[in-house]
């Protein structure tokens, strides 16, 4: 019998010999749960915390029941002991990666489309991003300690899930409060962290819990640090980083270096069906640097405030999300770049932005399996990014306006509705309006030079309305419990955001300041730019087998057609030269992507003396193409995927895994995007489990390879990096070298 594999209600059965069969269609649960995280909906049920009275669920049963991939607690647990970076979690995910920027700050990617393309949320929030190199993405305000769990739906994505994306919807749920029985006092804490000895990073994490049955709070706490990490060999010459700077080694990576803390403090209240929750949470980024950036993070603090509400009725239930969120973002020139231009030191950049939103979901039961989902959202988002004068050349007397009072207002509602039309057959179809208001103030210059460029910006309509329009057909076939059938359509829509429209000097210091895909180009906006619609089709099947060597295995394959695409154009008035880097203008144009997912696991060997022997793996192939310029999409990987063969016991889970990038020929040419040459890696890892304490050792990139990954954007990340092509254009950034890594967990009740 397969030990600690099992979900709690099958441990149960297991124990009873008397119902040893249906145990035995119960271990397909254990394997589909353990392949990296992946719910297979078919076989699993979602991960509930029960406490008396309230029940609070990391993700419903319908969400996965409609194609939705849970990453369970224990799953996002795992990362805590491995990673600051919370996007790291993504390539857990069927179709999900991450592009690489600073070391607490990826950008998740899903079937090609990234960032500001895809839904992202937190506990009900959305977060903007306010930084013209978009570093301070959603995701870098929590590390995986903080986190209770993350549902993504990769194929069709309900409207409930979604609003101003054309992607995917990743919703990641914080860690659910605890409460104690009644009459119970209740306290019990959490502390780890994890050593890499690639770039000498640490992190660290403490959480505490008092409660009673009807109050909780909770501190938690969470820090990191790392210098510059190597590649697995030579890929620049060693000396200087840039002038006036220290020397830097012919492997170091440079501005790959980070620091943060993030802190939160929350409050839970419950009566009856109801329950109540406050939480505040704070981040201080003393420095953060990117390897593929122009510019560097010096600081990114952040007060974040969220009011939640829910209530459960005989008719269904309500959730109240109420949030807002200050952000000061300040960068500059970090240690590896550059600092001193003639009389110019430096080139200081602030950004403030605050957000403010309230969100109303509703579910109403009609019928047994049938029930009506409808929600509202107001989201309001305020920005000034400016760049105060330095020196006495062309960055004085004044302060730089990029964008002056630019906002941006979303009203949004949306009408679901989820049907069992028969034990076999489910449908999910919905509707969502949203509409954009967006606008801008006038700007000016450093100085008199850039007053054309400005009065031609401030002569034009800065006020924008989009009306944008989403619907989704969902339907699930199960014929029977050991096969599952999804497949749908979906329309969407996204605004451009406020950089991509209000951006307006093709100055090539000020251009290349202004960039979020880390192509090293400079970038600027467009004020005519139209919302993307995208439509996609997708048909997914997961299959599994329960006999003497179970396995089970999930496919998709998908089609997305994008018009009015947001891509890029050489900006008017310059020249795009092959093989540098230039100045681009936001367009609108056409683009397509195709693409499939494959991913399983099987038992291979039980054994009393060694334990059990799984090998999983997944791969995923996506062809993009912008279908105006026929060129290929900057930042996406043809082939990725990895393959695992892991040996489990009572108190030890041991694995060497694989893992592969293909090529990429089919680069932005318009982007200068460089050609990468197929490669694959080898980690391993050893965690042992006793009570509450897990330790985790391993080694990442066993042999120190030196690679490419397409994600991980160009090198810029030393020399004269203000200067157009000032730094060498074509040089991917490499991916770490050879790592021997240790971390820990430990929990106290």
């Amino acid at each position: 019998m397969m030990k600690n594999k099992l979900p709690t209600l099958a441990g149960v059965i297991c124990r009873n010999q008397g119902l040893a069969p249906f145990a035995k269609k119960m271990l397909a649960v254990s394997i589909a749960s353990a392949a990296c995280g992946f719910p297979y909906a078919a076989f699993a049920e979602t991960t509930a915390i029960h406490v008396p009275v309230v029940t609070i669920n990391t993700a419903t049963s319908w969400e996965a029941e409609m194609g939705a991939q849970v990453l369970s607690p224990a799953a996002v647990k795992n990362y805590g002991m491995k990673t600051s970076n919370t996007a790291d979690m993504l390539n857990s995910i069927l179709g999900g990666s991450v592009f690489k920027t600073g070391g607490v700050s990826g950008f998740p990617v899903v079937h090609g489309l990234m960032d500001d393309q895809l839904h992202l949320s937190f506990a009900g929030m959305q977060l903007n991003s306010a930084c013209p190199n978009h570093m301070n993405p959603i995701l870098s305000y929590l590390f995986p300690s903080q986190l209770g769990g993350m549902t993504a739906y990769t194929g069709i994505v309900p409207v409930s899930a979604d609003g101003d994306s054309i992607g995917a919807s990743v919703i990641v749920h914080p860690a659910p409060p605890k409460f104690a029985m009644p009459g119970k006092t209740l306290s019990s804490g959490e502390i780890g962290g994890y050593y890499h000895t690639n770039g000498d990073a640490t992190g660290a994490h403490l959480a505490a819990t008092i409660a009673n049955d009807a109050f909780s709070m909770k501190y938690s706490g969470d820090v990191a640090h790392a210098s510059d990490y190597k590649a697995g060999g030579d890929f620049h010459a060693a000396g200087p980083a840039a002038m006036g700077r220290g020397s830097i080694g012919a492997d170091v990576v440079g501005s790959s270096a980070y620091s943060t803390n993030n802190q939160m403090l929350e409050f839970a209240y419950r009566h009856g069906t109801q329950l109540t929750s406050l939480s505040v949470n704070w981040q201080n980024i003393p420095h953060e640097y990117y390897p593929n950036q122009r510019m560097d993070m010096v600081a990114n603090k952040s007060t974040l405030i969220h009011f939640n509400y829910r209530d459960r009725f005989d008719w269904g239930n309500i959730k109240l999300h109420v949030y807002h969120q200050d952000v000061r973002h300040t960068m500059n020139l970090g240690s590896d770049k550059q600092y001193q231009y003639g009389t110019t030191p430096g080139m200081p950049m602030k950004s403030h932005g605050h957000i403010d939103g309230v969100k109303l979901d509703g579910m109403i039961h009609l019928d047994h399996g049938d029930f009506l989902r409808a929600g509202l959202l107001l989201h309001s988002f305020r920005l000034n990014d400016y760049w105060p004068p330095s020196g006495t050349g062309m960055m004085a007397p004044n302060t730089f306006n990029n964008i002056n009072d630019g906002h941006s207002n979303r009203y949004d509602a949306y009408l679901e509705w989820h049907r069992q039309w028969a034990p076999r057959w489910t449908t999910l179809v919905g509707v969502r309006g949203d509409t954009v208001e967006q606008n801008a103030g006038d700007v000016h210059g450093y100085n008199m030079m850039y007053n054309t460029q400005a009065a031609t910006f401030n002569a034009q309509s800065h006020q924008k309305t989009d009306h944008d329009w989403d619907w989704s057909a969902i339907a699930k076939f199960k014929p029977s419990d050991m096969q599952k059938y999804t497949f749908g359509v979906m329309r969407q829509e996204r605004s451009p955001n406020l950089y991509q429209r209000y951006t307006w000097s093709s100055m090539p210091m000020i251009a290349v300041m202004n960039n979020m895909v880390g192509d090293g180009n400079g970038y600027v906006g467009n004020l005519n730019l139209k919302p993307e619609v995208a439509y996609t089709a997708d048909i997914s099947g997961q299959w599994a087998n329960t006999q003497e060597h179970p396995w089970v295995v999930n496919a998709d394959a998908y089609l997305t057609q994008i018009h009015d695409y947001i891509g890029e154009q050489c900006a008017p008035g310059t020249t795009c030269h092959a093989g540098k880097f230039n100045i681009l203008q936001y367009t609108n144009q056409q683009a397509r992507m195709a693409g499939a997912d494959l991913m399983g696991k099987v038992s291979v060997a039980q054994t009393q003396a060694a334990g059990e022997f799984f090998l999983n793996g997944k791969i995923s192939y996506i062809h993009a193409r912008n279908t105006s310029t026929h060129q290929g999409l900057f930042g996406i990987a043809p082939w990725q995927g990895d393959v695992e063969l892991s040996q489990s016991t009572v108190h030890w889970n041991n694995a060497v895994a694989v893992q592969f990038v293909g090529a990429k020929t089919n680069v932005s040419q318009i982007q200068s995007e460089p050609k990468t040459g197929a490669y694959a890696i080898v980690n391993l890892h050893a965690t042992y489990t006793q009570g509450n304490v897990t330790v985790r050792a391993g080694i990442d990139n066993l042999f120190n390879r030196l690679y490419y990954n397409p994600q991980d954007g160009v090198y810029v990340g030393q020399g004269m990096t203000m200067m157009l092509n000032g730094v060498p254009a074509g040089i991917t950034v490499p991916g770490p070298g050879r790592s021997f890594d240790i971390g820990f967990d430990a929990r106290f009740a």
